[in-house]
């Protein structure tokens, strides 16, 4: 039968002599880290900053300590650029100073790619599997069958690690853990994340990464070390006003379709539109490079779409400028054929060869495909994301040592958005101490405070709004309508490119539906157990309807009177666990308090400030940067001020308002222990305290098996909403709200217990 020889299974030949590429002392580190580490079974993470080398000192270190004791290896990343890299960098290592016990061994590169292999062609010789972690996880029985069942030990390396929190690489981790566990080699399993990244917006993905990566950073880098070294270049900072204001546009968004463009990190159609479509804008860029070309070149360009990046490339082009364009799908203007993979790697190699003086791309060269030669990136689109923005400049900063350059011109193009969108800054987040290490864990208070008024300002629209009827919501106390806190995750959603995108959700919980969803997310486990969800991430249609239904009916049977309450929030923590089967992070407003405008209403009221003084003083609290009110309102002061309006008005006409107003005598309360708080008033005051205790005593009182049992009738459960939290020694005789004293009771023995107490008294 007819062969033909393909290029995605082979075998490496070992080529006599030294590795044409010295490490750097801080891959020299990394390395005897990673071999201390490597005396047991381990699962963590090397951390180098891009351009650090972090693919070459891992192939350095798994080639001897691997593949030349004749052990496999398992490489997969989500990305078929990054897989052929890591192949490009196999071959150009293979020399017998890192292999002196083979002569050889053998490769399969497999994802859905057309150039890759499929996972049914593996084979049980394969030394080294470099794939896309989605055609190995619909290809999972192969990968057991013919490979990982025949082995005792395997290394696993995750390349952008920081992407590992998404169900399907957990699937794939544990199903190779699982395989070797289930043979009796326990110790068989070892894991190395790479990344440049390892942050999260979440604290949920922060828990989660570490749960991944139980052995967490092994070795890492400063960038500012690499810097000194000459391994990474020096950047140079540079900003150029485009004078394309985005008022008009913005006047037109929401404080919600504004938040989105945060959280997506992607603009709206019409603003890209208009920003893509500017002349002046674009005839700028391309004069910019004209009369700094000597100092820039070779450039990379980020373009906003791909209609931008056909414009920019047309006007380099115009000027005499050798340039092209990468895009992930793109038609051709004339002949309306798709742009293919193959062709932009051809342009991506002439760039790297220097046939090309200018490459511009859309979202494509921000990981792992290396340009050495590369000296200037422009950053023609903004960017929310600092993951992004962080690799975005990396992609210039290889030093001299690393066959880069001295000095590095990282450009922004700055257009009008004053200030209403946070835009990562570019030397900001370079210059930040450890910026590329920092994991973002808990937003500070003005965060969540922020989050928490994209629901308020849609709240305060109804109310301007003559045309809806807000006379209940507007009785409330001012105080009781701001959020005690908010769970804050992100779901991956369908996308159109490699993989989903993640998509932040936020819900908003208040006095009145903070137990009701603290005990929902606690249960979650208990309610999944209802579907078959195996490992799929995604819920049915009637799966979510389901669990939505049973979760209404046990945690939410009153939902018609809860302030705040959404059926789609239920929903979207429903469809997050399903994910990630941990329980969304719970954000803190702890500084909720001083937020009640009633207090300054009052002050106005009581001391019958004049026109003058009312202005001075409203104008003062509202400028204060340490407090709320300009976050809360979204920087509305109209909102703001009715709002106080308001508040104002329930003092002076009480009875339109159902209130009594009296002259109140000044009062300069106690200070006592905060044990000597009801857990209610402890909650009013410190939510996070609260909270605390609240999980402290369920810890406290639940078994290894996840059994909470009744203090009195001694009955098990592992719903948390079955209990509620009861004082030993009731605070009527004087018992404190500590742990010590707190017990948990079913609800039903709790009320024959007060119903006893009541009798006894």
């Amino acid at each position: 039968m007819k062969t033909v020889q393909i290029t995605y299974a082979g075998r490496i030949e070992v080529k006599r002599g030294e590795t044409p590429k010295e490490l750097y002392s801080h891959q020299n580190e990394a390395i005897k880290a990673l071999n201390e580490t490597n005396k047991n079974s381990f699962e963590g993470l090397l951390v180098l900053p891009t351009g650090g080398g972090k693919t070459l000192t891992a192939v350095h270190w798994l080639l001897r300590n691997f593949i030349n004791h004749k052990k496999k290896v398992l490489w997969i990343a989500h990305r078929h650029e990054l897989l052929d890299q890591a192949l490009e960098t196999l071959q150009l290592n293979a020399y017998s100073s890192l292999l002196s016990n083979v002569s050889g061994f053998r490769y399969r590169i497999i994802s859905g790619h057309p150039k890759h292999d499929r996972p049914v062609n593996i084979q049980k010789t394969d030394d080294i599997i470099i794939a896309s972690k989605d055609s190995l996880n619909s290809g999972l029985d192969h990968l057991l069958k013919n490979w990982v069942g025949h082995l005792n030990e395997v290394l696993l390396v995750v390349d952008e690690a920081h992407h590992a929190t998404a169900k399907t690489y957990r699937k794939l981790i544990n199903a190779v853990k699982d395989n070797l566990k289930k043979r009796g080699y326990d110790n068989g399993f070892k894991m190395l994340g790479l990344t440049a990244t390892p942050f999260r917006t979440d604290e949920s993905e922060k828990s989660l990464l570490k749960l991944v990566f139980p052995n967490d950073i092994i070795f890492s880098e400063h960038l500012r070390n690499l810097i000194a070294k000459g391994i990474l270049a020096e950047p140079i900072f540079e900003n150029l006003k485009t004078n394309i204001e985005i008022k008009q546009k913005l006047n037109e968004l929401n404080a919600r379709q504004i938040k989105n463009i945060e959280d997506f990190d992607r603009l709206p159609k019409d603003i890209a539109e208009k920003i893509a479509q500017s002349s002046t804008r674009n005839n700028q860029i391309v004069a910019h490079y004209i009369n700094n070309k000597d100092e820039y070149k070779p450039l990379l360009v980020f373009a906003i779409d791909v209609e931008h990046a056909i414009t920019l490339n047309a006007l380099f082009k115009a000027r005499k400028v050798n340039s092209d364009f990468v895009v992930s799908s793109v038609k051709d203007l004339t002949t309306g054929a798709t742009v293919s993979a193959e062709e932009n790697s051809e342009k991506i190699k002439k760039f790297r060869n220097r046939e090309l003086e200018v490459l511009i791309n859309v979202e494509m060269l921000t990981e792992g495909t290396d340009l050495p030669n590369l000296k200037t990136v422009f950053l023609t689109r903004p960017t929310a994301s600092t993951i992004l923005m962080t690799q975005m400049i990396g992609r210039a900063l290889r030093g001299q040592k690393a066959g880069g350059t001295e000095k590095a011109y990282v450009v922004s193009f700055i257009d009008d958005w004053e200030n209403k969108i946070n835009w990562v800054n570019p030397e900001k987040l370079h210059f930040e101490e450890d910026a590329e290490f920092i994991v973002k864990g808990i937003p500070s208070n003005n965060r969540t405070a922020r989050l928490i008024s994209i629901e308020m300002i849609e709240e305060f629209a109804r109310i301007m709004d003559n045309s809806i009827d807000t006379s209940g919501l507007e009785k409330l106390d001012f105080l009781k309508r701001i959020p005690i806190g908010i769970y804050h995750f992100s779901i991956l959603e369908p996308s159109e490119g490699y993989e989903p995108n993640p998509r932040p959700y936020d819900v908003l919980l208040y006095d009145d539906t903070e137990e009701a969803y603290d005990n929902f997310v606690n249960d979650l486990k208990l309610l999944f157990q209802s579907i078959d969800l195996q490992d799929r991430e995604i819920l049915t249609e009637p799966e979510l309807e389901k669990l939505w239904q049973a979760a209404k009916q046990i945690y939410f049977p009153d939902y018609e009177t809860l302030l705040g309450y959404r059926d789609e929030d239920v929903k979207n923590i429903l469809r997050f666990y399903a994910q990630k089967q941990i329980p969304p992070a719970f954000l803190a407003f702890s500084e909720r308090r001083k937020c009640d405008l009633s207090i300054v209403a009052r002050h106005i009221y009581d001391n019958s400030l004049g026109r003058r003084a009312e202005s001075d003083y409203i104008n003062s609290i509202w400028n204060d940067e340490n407090s709320f009110w300009q976050v809360i309102f979204s920087y509305n002061q109209l909102y703001f001020m009715k709002q106080l309006d308001d508040e104002i008005r329930k003092i002076t006409n009480p009875d339109i308002y159902g209130n009594v107003s009296i002259s109140i005598p000044t009062v300069i309360p106690d200070t006592v222990p905060l044990d000597k708080l009801t857990l209610y008033e402890i909650k009013e005051r410190d939510i996070v305290e609260y909270r605390k205790i609240k999980n402290a005593v369920f810890g406290k009182h639940t078994d290894a098996k996840g059994f909470m049992t009744c203090a009195i009738s001694k009955v098990k459960t592992q719903m948390r909403r079955d209990f509620q939290i009861d004082h030993i020694k009731p605070m009527s005789e004087g018992g404190l709200t500590t742990i010590d004293n707190l017990q948990l009771l079913t609800r039903k023995a709790h009320v024959e217990k007060t119903r006893i107490e009541n009798t006894r008294r």
